[in-house]
């Protein structure tokens, strides 16, 4: 375990928690980095027990339960996962998927890790946001970051269409997307446009979806990995 420390890892995505269920049971932090987000829910009460699937998994707070390095495009390294640590009340994608080359099939198989009824939260990037679109307009530049919307490592991008189409995948039912404008300038510009300019300030979306078929996990093989 190692002490928290000023990192990209270290963020606690507390933007998130609006859509999260009010309690998360079991929970798979997928890139969940050190577990910041996690564990805060944890300490929180809203979290029983921790499971992080990331390329630092052997650098985790205290308050992590288990964690797993891998690639997740791997679909046997799932499967291990979920043979060592059994299946989830809840997996979190928090800025994730974007990175995937098929972000489609991890979906797929991260809904095989929930128990019936699971959720899965995820928070997906909008390509159609200002700090992307405004200095590729009107500029001609398409600068890309070590972090943020430019992100070099995104290759995959999502309007709202596409996240949520993403995220109702087989017997995934979206029950909540919530658009996360980040600044005050951004929701008051959105205010005087009536909306009609809202997609350009959104920077994220933040979406909940079910699993709603039954045929995930069983409530005795949920029971085994609690036990």
């Amino acid at each position: 375990m190692v002490e928290a420390v000023e990192q990209y890892h270290d963020l606690v995505r507390r933007d998130v928690f609006e859509v999260m269920p009010a309690h998360l049971g079991r929970v798979l932090d997928v890139g969940g980095g050190i577990g910041a987000t996690s564990v805060a829910l944890k300490r929180e009460g809203r979290a029983d027990h921790i499971v992080i699937v990331d390329q630092v998994a052997d650098q985790v707070l205290d308050g992590v339960d288990m964690a797993f390095a891998g690639n997740l495009e791997d679909p046997a390294f799932l499967a291990r996962v979920v043979a060592e640590a059994g299946h989830f009340d809840t997996i979190l994608c928090l800025d994730v998927l974007e990175h995937l080359r098929d972000p489609w099939s991890v979906v797929d198989q991260l809904r095989q890790c929930l128990v019936p009824g699971g959720t899965i939260v995820s928070s997906i990037p909008n390509v159609n946001f200002i700090g992307l679109v405004g200095p590729l307009v009107l500029r001609g530049r398409y600068e890309l970051a070590d972090a943020g919307i430019l992100d070099r490592t995104h290759i995959r991008w999502f309007v709202k269409d596409g996240a949520v189409e993403l995220m109702s995948r087989g017997g995934l039912r979206v029950e909540c997307v919530v658009d996360r404008v980040p600044r005050f300038k951004y929701r008051l510009l959105s205010a005087l446009s009536f909306g009609v300019l809202k997609r350009f300030f959104v920077l994220q979306f933040l979406i909940r979806a079910r699993n709603s078929e039954a045929g995930a996990a069983s409530e005795s093989s949920r029971a085994t990995a609690s036990a």
